[in-house]
C-alpha cells in the first residue's frame, strides 16, 4: 500500500512538472499595441477586364509590419445572397509570406474567386 502512495505522489509531481515546464515566461512575448487593417475588395477589384484574377490584391503594403512579429491574417469571402465565411470552411491553412513591410498572399488562397462577390482581408499585427 505504501508503494502505491509513493508511485501516486511521484506521478503527480512528474505531471505537474511537465505542465509547468511547457510554458516558460522567456518564450512569451505580449504585444499590447496591436493594429488591425481590413482590406475590402469587390468583384470589380479582383477580376480584370479580361475575366482573369487580379493578382494585385495579393500584395499588401504595410510599412510598419515587422519581420519579428508575424501577423495574423484572415480572409473572409461572400457570395451573392449569402453570409460571410472564412477559408477555414474549405482549407486548413492560409498561405502567405511577409518581409520589409510587404505582405504577399498566395493566389491559391483565392481558388474559388470566380464564385465570390466580395473579399475582406483582415491583418492584425
Amino acid at each position: 500500500m505504501r508503494n502505491h502512495l509513493l508511485i501516486f505522489v511521484s506521478l503527480q509531481f512528474l505531471i505537474f512538472d511537465c505542465l509547468i515546464s511547457q510554458v516558460q515566461s522567456k518564450n512569451i512575448v505580449e504585444y499590447s499595441n496591436l493594429k488591425k487593417r481590413v482590406y475590402n475588395f469587390t468583384k470589380i477589384d479582383f477580376v480584370t477586364s479580361e475575366g482573369e484574377f487580379n493578382e494585385s490584391i495579393c500584395t499588401l503594403l504595410i510599412p510598419d509590419l515587422k519581420e519579428d512579429s508575424p501577423p495574423f491574417v484572415a480572409i473572409y469571402y461572400k457570395r451573392d445572397n449569402s453570409d460571410w465565411f472564412t477559408e477555414s470552411l474549405y482549407r486548413k491553412r492560409l498561405r502567405f509570406n511577409f518581409k520589409d513591410g510587404v505582405l504577399k498572399l498566395d493566389q491559391s488562397n483565392f481558388w474559388d474567386w470566380f464564385e465570390i462577390s466580395e473579399i475582406k482581408i483582415v491583418v492584425i499585427y
